[in-house]
């Protein structure tokens, strides 16, 4: 007899969408206001002290792509899931 796979619950699938659209709307605001978002974490972390403001912007622009490719992967992956 051949065993049927249980189908995925559904709130995995929404969570994964919830994580998506946060990671998609972070990414945006990381890109669209690199010089405020620096300046409110380098107040927060104090990574202004020992980072130049050059390499603190361009960390902030390659987390804003990394933000959008993990949105892009958690809806890939609750597409999956349904």
């Amino acid at each position: 007899m051949w065993e049927m796979g249980a189908s995925a619950d559904p709130a995995a699938a929404v969570t994964l969408l919830i994580l998506s659209f946060l990671c998609f709307i972070a990414g945006a605001v990381f890109r669209r206001w690199p010089d405020k978002v620096g300046d409110l974490v380098g107040t927060i972390d104090g990574s202004v002290w020992w980072m130049p403001r050059e390499m603190h912007l361009s960390m902030i622009t390659t987390s804003s792509w990394a933000l959008t490719i993990l949105s892009l992967a958690a809806l890939l992956a609750a597409a999956a899931i349904l």
